[in-house]
């Protein structure tokens, strides 16, 4: 069981491309019961979402 929350996207510095940058940016917020999931799981899971709403695109690609 998770619960993931989307918190809403505001513009920040961030460095980009190796120059400071303004950036609209986003949190996620995740919240596992660790008595069904594992932690490593858990992260795994995470950072493929992470790399799904950075790089939309990428969703369509089989593999």
């Amino acid at each position: 069981m998770a619960i993931i929350g989307v918190n809403r996207a505001i513009e920040r510095p961030v460095v980009f491309e190796g120059a400071i940058a303004i950036r609209r940016t986003m949190n996620l917020s995740s919240s596992f019961d660790h008595r069904f999931v594992d932690g490593y799981d858990a992260a795994a899971m995470i950072q493929a979402l992470k790399e799904c709403l950075e790089h939309p695109a990428t969703i369509f690609i089989g593999g």
